[in-house]
C-alpha cells in the first residue's frame, strides 16, 4: 500500500512539473521545430513562412491532416512564437 501511494505521488509530481514548464521558452520552440518540422521541411522553408506572415493555425491544420503529429502543448508553443521575429 505504501509503495502504491509513493508511486501515485511521484506520478502526480512528474505530471505537474511537465505542465508547469513555460510555453514561452524559446528553447522549447526551437526543439519542437527541430524535432517535428525539420523532418519534412528545411529550416529555410520554416523561416520563410514566418517572415511571410503565414497563418500558423492554417499551417498546423494542413500539416496535421497530412500526418504531422503535434501534441496540444507543441501546438501552443508554436503558436506562442510563430512570427515573434516580426514583432521585434
Amino acid at each position: 500500500m505504501k509503495t502504491v501511494v509513493i508511486l501515485i505521488v511521484f506520478a502526480l509530481f512528474a505530471a505537474t512539473s511537465a505542465f508547469a514548464a513555460d510555453p514561452n521558452d524559446p528553447k522549447e520552440y526551437a526543439e519542437i521545430i527541430k524535432k517535428r518540422c525539420t523532418l519534412c521541411h528545411t529550416q529555410e522553408r520554416i523561416e520563410s513562412a514566418i517572415k511571410g506572415g503565414q497563418d500558423m493555425g492554417q499551417i498546423l491544420s494542413k500539416m496535421m491532416t497530412m500526418g504531422a503529429q503535434l501534441t496540444d502543448r507543441e501546438q501552443k508553443v508554436l503558436g506562442t512564437f510563430w512570427g515573434a521575429s516580426q514583432k521585434n
